[in-house]
């Protein structure tokens, strides 16, 4: 039998080895965890992919994950963090759907709530409390989405545009890929976390630019307080933006701002989107991530802050004075058209505008719409077409195109006279024309072929042939006479048969 003495030493040793076992457990799991943490912020700290496309080298302070800043204009980047990383977008989602419902929704249209929208919004989602039946004026419930967030409402702009939610989304997936955001993929039409539904900065910024492009949509997002009416099941509602940015009283006011949309959800954290002008330059930042609003708001007004500052706000893309074409002046008399020469055509002022300093002038293009043939009469000053400037595939500004010389239209009498002179050209100067050029021709080749003879001696030859041929006839001749001589002589001792067949014989010869 067991010593209870024994027995109990060994139960005491086994507590207190299991207390000090968990104890020291704890410690070193603790250890691991915080080694772990620093790892990943130490990680972050070195491989977040910064580019500063303005100054090389130079990195910004900033809290959020991921942030980009562009030219709005342009789409030039001019500020990077993490750009292309695809991350939970939370509510800027709404600028996608925004913009859709500007660009291809009526706003004058009424909405009717479903339970569907209600149902679908989320739990916890931000709403401006809508309830099945309500019936709300489209444009005001646009007023609602971008200001206060509103997520039945969104889902109620789905149905009323696409009969379902799902065949919305399926629009705002074609939009941002015909906008070219190749990153980015949409599950809903509000941002409401899903592990679906993602972006990046870079795309995020593209649909910005975008977006802003519709007068409605910039007029919508840039207000900063709005009512919306009563309606059939409720009284008027107020409505403040949630962007601290765009709000005179917030102490992250910020006075160049023209439109911003906020963003949170646990998973995405923090976002924001700013669209800001300043002395004629125009940027957009995004930023994603970050922890606390405070920070998106710190970020943001450090990344425009710096847009601003590497600017050329006056920077002449086309100068009235270098730049000059041509273009054909034509005139029609009796069904026919003539041309009457040449104007030079310029532009009416030099274009100036703001664009970053890093931006390459040799990717600044001039495009000329103008007739291929203006109609007399052309005075200066006269606008003639347009001129349309590109940066790279971007249209920056356009001008008039204007005539700088003139080119007067003729009277019906010196038309009469030119009508003349293209027949007589037409039938007479042209085949005396052909007939001189073929007469030139001949004595060419006659040349040609003369000199070709004189350099190969073939004329000589032919003189050398025709002497020969003389020289031997003459010679025949002589010996002709000979044999008659010699033929006579015999004769005179022969009977007169055989002389006269001499003489014959002779006579043959002489002959030959």
């Amino acid at each position: 039998m067991i010593n209870k003495t024994v027995l109990y030493n060994f139960i005491t040793f086994l507590l207190i080895f299991t207390v000090l076992f968990s104890i020291n457990s704890v410690e070193i799991f603790a250890e691991n965890e915080t080694s772990v943490q620093q790892t990943e912020q130490s990680t972050e700290g070195t491989t977040a992919e910064i580019i500063n496309h303005a100054e090389s080298g130079r990195e910004i302070a900033l809290n959020s994950e991921a942030a980009i800043l562009i030219d709005a204009n342009t789409g030039v980047v001019i500020y990077e963090k993490n750009a292309h990383e695809k991350l939970y977008p939370a509510s800027i989602t709404k600028i996608l759907t925004g913009y859709i419902a500007c660009s291809e929704g009526n706003l004058d249209d009424t909405l009717t709530v479903s339970q569907n929208a209600i149902d679908g919004m989320g739990i916890g989602g931000s709403s401006i409390g809508l309830v099945p039946g309500e019936q709300v004026n489209f444009r005001d419930g646009m007023y609602g989405v971008m200001l206060e967030s509103a997520n039945e409402v969104c889902m109620a702009i789905a149905e009323h545009m696409s009969g379902t939610v799902e065949a919305f989304v399926e629009k705002m997936n074609e939009t941002a890929k015909s906008i070219g955001c190749n990153e980015s993929h949409f599950a809903n039409p509000h941002g409401f976390h899903n592990d679906d539904h993602y972006t990046t900065c870079y795309d995020m910024a593209l649909i910005t630019k975008k977006a802003i492009t519709n007068e409605d949509f910039n007029q919508i997002w840039g207000t900063v307080s709005y009512q919306i009416p009563a309606t059939n099941l409720n009284v008027a509602r107020y409505l403040n933006h949630k962007d601290k940015m765009i709000k005179p009283t917030s102490e992250y006011y910020y006075p160049n701002l023209i439109g911003g949309k906020t963003g949170y959800t646990d998973e995405a954290g923090n976002t924001l989107v700013s669209y800001a002008e300043k002395d004629g330059a125009s940027l957009i930042s995004v930023v994603m991530k970050a922890e606390g609003y405070d920070n998106t708001y710190k970020d943001s007004i450090t990344l425009l802050d710096y847009g601003f500052s590497v600017y050329d706000t006056s920077r002449t893309i086309l100068s009235a004075e270098d730049y000059q074409t041509t273009a054909k002046v034509v005139q029609t008399y009796k069904d026919k058209t003539y041309e009457l020469g040449t104007v030079a055509i310029g532009a009416s002022t030099d274009i100036t505008m703001a664009l970053p300093k890093f931006m390459s002038a040799d990717k600044i293009t001039v495009k000329a719409n103008i007739d291929e043939n203006l109609t007399a009469p052309v005075a200066i000053d006269d606008i003639v077409g347009s001129l349309d400037i590109y940066y790279e595939d971007t249209l920056l500004e356009s001008a008039d195109a204007v005539a700088t010389s003139e080119a007067p239209a003729l009277s019906d009498k010196e038309l009469a006279k030119r009508a003349l002179k293209d027949n007589l050209e037409k039938y007479v100067m042209i085949p005396l024309m052909i007939l001189i050029v073929l007469f030139v021709l001949f004595l060419i080749v006659v040349f040609i072929k003369t000199v070709i003879n004189m350099i190969t001696g073939k004329g000589k030859k032919k003189k050398k042939k025709k002497k020969r041929k003389q020289h031997k006839g003459s010679k025949r001749k002589g010996s002709g006479k000979k044999r008659r001589k010699r033929h006579v002589r015999k004769a005179n001792g022969m009977s007169a048969q055989k002389r006269r067949e001499r003489f014959e014989a002779a006579a043959e010869d002489y002959d030959d």
